[in-house]
């Protein structure tokens, strides 16, 4: 906890199921919900983050079972969220569809790495 009793960092590893995003938006919410984050920021943030989990449970485990972390953390005036997964995915086969432009329409700066395996999506929010 940092000093005024707020997290300044969270991970938690989710299954690679539908049933997790509700799960992922509660954390989301939990983490916001004492600091001073606009409505319409916390909607962006909750939206890109939704999709690139969306992105890992439609993608990385074809016909298997998976899991995927989502890791945030604060910094001053800045939360960068990370989604990472350890699925087939990598950054050549990207083909930007609706999910992915909303992540980066969401985002105020993104970066999609291959993790080998898998693959990690940065998300970068300005919070001032």
């Amino acid at each position: 906890m940092s000093p005024v009793g707020r997290p300044r960092a969270v991970a938690t590893e989710y299954a690679a199921e539908l049933r997790s995003l509700p799960l992922v938006r509660r954390q989301l919410d939990e983490l916001l919900e004492r600091r001073p984050v606009g409505r319409e920021k916390r909607w962006d943030i909750r939206l890109a983050v939704t999709e690139a989990c969306s992105n890992v449970i439609r993608h990385a485990y074809p016909g298997a079972a998976g899991a995927f972390r989502v890791a945030a953390e604060f910094s001053p005036g800045t939360l960068e969220v990370t989604v990472s997964d350890a699925g087939r995915g990598s950054t050549g086969s990207i083909v930007p569809k609706v999910g992915m432009l909303l992540v980066h329409e969401a985002s105020d700066t993104v970066s999609i790495e291959d993790g080998n395996p898998g693959m990690i999506v940065r998300m970068c929010f300005e919070l001032r």
